[in-house]
């Protein structure tokens, strides 16, 4: 029996100055999209029609004026307004960062303080500790730290107990951290976990965790290191599981081990990713995942990367290249370097329609779009205007919505793309 198969024919994408250019074939794959590019291409003015879309949304403007609102209200010492607004700020944390969060965890501290009740500003000052996270994470730990030190003003006789349990803690974090440095338990290491135990500080136990992955047999520690930090809900966990993933990486890559190396990244990328807003986890991408991704399509293939993150992490990440410095233009070679790191979501796409399509049937499509400023896309429209309301125009609209180019000064640019779709027929089981 025979059933339709889907197969990706060609996208290939070319800036141009006016006219359209002619798309360089490249041979048929399935599953996955090719790039090919014009080597002279460049790219020029758009149409003067052209819309660029609208503002990007502040996420964090309602944060912004919470905490703005709560730190006028404690200087003016309306102690109730200071309290509703510090609501409100922590609220609108909640959608967002870690960091975020880390700050209306110290902003419901000072309000706490304010209010001169002991119990809630050493609550407040130890969730303060809890939820940091980022590269800040000790100096975040420190001023937490020193937060529920000066609660002890509210109540001078808690200073003892206040300052016992901050130097245990300061304590073990010393000693875990020499313990990971020197890969096997310190002979303070059981105080240590003894005191993130009584404290219930995940991140002290995540890295009690990583130290014994690292003192254990070789054998045994990729299984361990794979699961650091991997049920800690703490946000500065992220750091000590990413700390586990480098070095599950460091030694896929010295055994050349490609299809470990792609896992342990993109694993890594899944961490890092979680300490963003949801909003804007699709560009939350570290660099260390490109250039281990780099390694493994080398060894397995254009795309192998891709395909396994897609299978791993549910979605794809991406880099912002607009956060990148402005720059005068928008090059050819700048233009190629997002189109192929952008490819997956076209591949959506693409895959969608071939889908729609009755074997033997292949249909070419032309694309522009046009790249605004801040590195946005836009316009997206078919060389021929009766496909823009087709199914595919609309899938492409809605992914190139999440495409980021460099920031540039000068006039908007316009990128052409061509691409072949065919459905073609293999035989079951296949």
């Amino acid at each position: 029996m025979r059933w339709p198969a889907l197969s990706l024919l060609l996208w290939c994408a070319c800036a141009t100055q006016h006219a359209a250019t002619t798309p360089i074939e490249a041979t048929p794959v399935e599953d996955t999209v090719a790039s090919a590019f014009e080597p002279e291409a460049v790219v020029g003015a758009p149409a003067v029609t052209a819309k660029p879309p609208p503002p990007l949304a502040d996420l964090r403007a309602p944060l912004k004026e919470a905490v703005e609102a709560a730190t006028r209200a404690l200087s003016n010492k309306d102690l109730e307004a200071a309290r509703e607004a510090s609501a409100r700020a922590t609220k609108a944390a909640e959608a967002l960062s870690a960091m975020d969060r880390v700050t209306t965890a110290e902003l419901s501290f000072k309000v706490a303080l304010a209010g001169g009740a002991v119990d809630d500003a050493q609550q407040t000052a130890r969730a303060w500790r809890a939820r940091c996270a980022g590269d800040g994470l000790d100096a975040c730990r420190a001023a937490a730290n020193a937060a529920l030190l000066s609660t002890s003003r509210l109540d001078p006789s808690l200073t003892r107990g206040l300052k016992e349990e901050v130097d245990d803690v300061k304590k073990a974090e010393s000693c875990l951290k020499a313990s990971e440095r020197a890969h096997k338990p310190e002979k303070c290491f059981a105080d240590a976990e003894k005191t993130a135990k009584a404290h219930h500080d995940e991140l002290l136990l995540s890295r009690a965790a990583l130290v014994r992955a690292l003192a254990a047999p070789e054998a045994r520690q990729p299984a361990l290191l794979a699961t650091v930090g991997l049920r800690c809900e703490a946000p500065g966990c992220v750091a000590v599981r990413r700390r586990a993933l480098a070095v599950l990486v460091a030694r896929a890559r010295a055994e050349k081990k490609p299809d470990d190396l792609a896992r342990y990244a993109l694993l890594d990328a899944q961490a890092f990713a979680t300490l963003a807003a949801p909003a804007e986890r699709t560009w939350a991408r570290p660099p260390e995942t490109d250039a281990a991704c780099a390694t493994v399509d080398a060894t397995n293939g254009p795309g192998a990367c891709r395909k396994l993150e897609k299978q791993l992490n549910g979605g794809w990440s991406f880099k912002d290249f607009s956060k990148d410095k402005p720059r005068d233009g928008l090059s050819a070679d700048e233009v190629r370097t997002v189109n192929e790191h952008y490819a997956p979501l076209l591949q959506e796409c693409l895959g969608a329609q071939a889908r729609r399509l009755t074997p033997p049937d292949a249909v070419r499509y032309e694309v522009r779009w046009m790249v605004f400023n801040d590195g946005r896309v836009g316009e997206v429209h078919f060389k021929n205007p009766a496909a823009d309301g087709s199914e595919l125009g609309k899938c492409l609209r809605a992914q190139f919505e999440l495409w980021r180019y460099p920031r540039y000064e000068g006039e908007w640019q316009h990128v052409e793309q061509a691409f072949t779709v065919s459905a073609v027929e293999r035989r079951s089981g296949r």
